[in-house]
């Protein structure tokens, strides 16, 4: 074999690129072969389509990112299925729950779906107090989740692909406060079978749903006007053993209660009674309490049931 044959064997050998100090590896690109093209183009679309199908990219606005995420990787026609707007906060930036309280505004989301589809309402976890300059607001910093349950119709085909688009709205406030606006679409396919869960979120629904406010059926409260407070009494059920503090009541209705005033926590000779200031503002008080009771310890036995939904008659003690 001659001395070129060699060098031209050398130069298609491993061993050529440790040998030259001045050459480098060719792209990946030019080292594939001709027939793995199409597979490489193939595998690149199915990973956009099922990014883009189960979670659509987050748009960026100030202080906040935003995303619809499902639940589900398709949709079963006449089923129903749950998507999340999930937003991100910068940090110490909040966002603010359906009664933002002293100020602030909450979070809206205007759905836009196809023929047939129903949207519920909007499934709202238990917020965090934040108070600044004697100002007391309700909201969420970090991230949140909030779901909205979607009824699809049975007339949808399976094969097809459905878009769901929401407008969404917010003011996010930090020393200042400023609104965004997003317009947000994720497209799903229709299968006509059970639907497969998208793992990559599935942790974050369930840690939301923990922090959904439930009815429950062992705790009975009542809640009456005595003057310049609401008294909230909650009766306690047989089997619990344990002991009630540090309870917050989170309205759902404005105007109500002095959000800054004190909430004290008494036992009573069936229970225990919160006494809530009213709002110095609140001439004339709705017929009904609507809201949230927030447990740290938890509702019975669970510590994972810290919020209890009340909706009772607002009844005069005299």
């Amino acid at each position: 074999m001659s001395q070129k044959q060699n060098l031209q064997q050398d130069k298609n050998g491993p061993e050529y690129y440790e040998k030259s100090k001045n050459m480098k590896p060719n792209p990946i690109w030019k080292r594939i072969s001709l027939f793995q093209y199409p597979l490489i183009s193939l595998a690149l679309f199915i990973f956009i389509y099922v990014f883009i199908a189960f979670s659509a990219e987050p748009q960026q606005s100030e202080h906040v990112k935003a995303r619809l995420i499902s639940e589900v990787k398709s949709i079963q026609p006449g089923e129903s299925f749950y998507v999340a707007l999930w937003l991100k906060m910068d940090k110490l930036w909040h966002t603010y729950w359906k009664n933002p309280g002293d100020s602030g505004l909450p979070t809206k989301i205007e759905w836009n779906l196809p023929d047939g589809f129903v949207p519920g309402v909007v499934q709202w976890p238990y917020p965090k107090r934040f108070e600044k300059s004697g100002l007391v607001s309700f909201g969420y910093e970090g991230e949140v989740f909030l779901i909205t349950q979607i009824e699809a119709p049975k007339a949808i085909k399976s094969g097809t692909n459905a878009k769901l688009s929401a407008s969404v709205d917010w003011l996010v406030c930090k020393e200042r406060c400023t609104s965004g606006h997003v317009d947000l679409v994720i497209k799903m396919p229709v299968k006509d079978k059970n639907p497969k869960i998208n793992r990559r979120w599935a942790s974050h629904f369930r840690e939301t749903r923990k922090k959904l406010s439930r009815i429950s059926s062992e705790w009975e409260v009542n809640a009456f006007i005595n003057k310049d407070q609401i008294l909230i009494h909650i009766d306690v059920p047989s089997e619990f053993k344990g002991e009630l503090k540090n309870i917050t009541f989170f309205p759902e209705q404005g105007g109500i209660i002095n959000y800054s005033g004190s909430q004290n926590l008494k036992r009573a000779q069936d229970g225990y009674i919160l006494e809530v200031q009213r709002s110095k503002l609140s001439t004339r008080l709705p017929a009904r309490l609507k809201g949230v009771l927030l447990s740290p310890e938890g509702w019975g036995n669970s510590r994972e049931k810290r919020a209890l939904h009340i909706d009772v008659p607002l009844m005069n003690v005299n």
